[in-house]
């Protein structure tokens, strides 16, 4: 399965690793740079992050509106400074019926309902969803789902064409 970025780790202002949460056994992992990008060469990319041309890690803009810094015991500042003054993020793992299931930046796992992700997610408070112009709720868990589904598909085909000399 996969593992989803929550926050990012700081020994001042030097960036020592990363908070992930590991969908197969709901524990919260911590990960260098270096190992998050040894995770995407093998072909298990951790939710949250993109490799950009010069294969460096960034912070995927689409998922992660803002991310929490946690610099010491019970402290968390937003990553960007913007206007809102949130202290607490909450990403989205998942869909049940009309819930959806949150994991916070402090680590406390429950549901929300739709209404309450919309309001959160103007004041900037979720991570892991879009929301159209139209007010409908897109899960990047999901959408990253269906897209590790296609390319995996797609490298059975290229693997069973370049048996068969295709």
């Amino acid at each position: 399965m996969c593992k989803i970025l929550i926050n990012e780790v700081m020994l001042g202002k030097r960036n020592v690793g990363f908070e992930c949460f590991s969908m197969e056994t709901g524990e919260i992992v911590g990960y260098t740079e270096k190992q998050i990008k040894t995770q995407f060469q093998a072909g298990n990319p951790v939710i949250g992050f993109i490799l950009d041309a010069d294969g460096q890690l960034k912070v995927d803009k689409t998922f992660c509106k803002n991310i929490m810094c946690k610099s010491g015991i019970s402290t968390l500042t937003p990553k960007l400074e913007t206007d809102c003054i949130v202290n607490l993020i909450f990403t989205v793992i998942g869909r049940e019926g009309s819930q959806y299931k949150v994991i916070s930046s402090r680590f406390w796992q429950g549901y929300m309902t739709e209404s309450k992700m919309k309001t959160l997610y103007e004041l900037g408070a979720v991570n892991g969803i879009e929301v159209d112009s139209k007010g409908k709720i897109t899960l990047c868990v999901e959408k990253q789902t269906q897209e590790n589904k296609t390319s995996k598909k797609t490298d059975t085909i290229q693997s069973e064409d370049q048996k068969t000399g295709a």
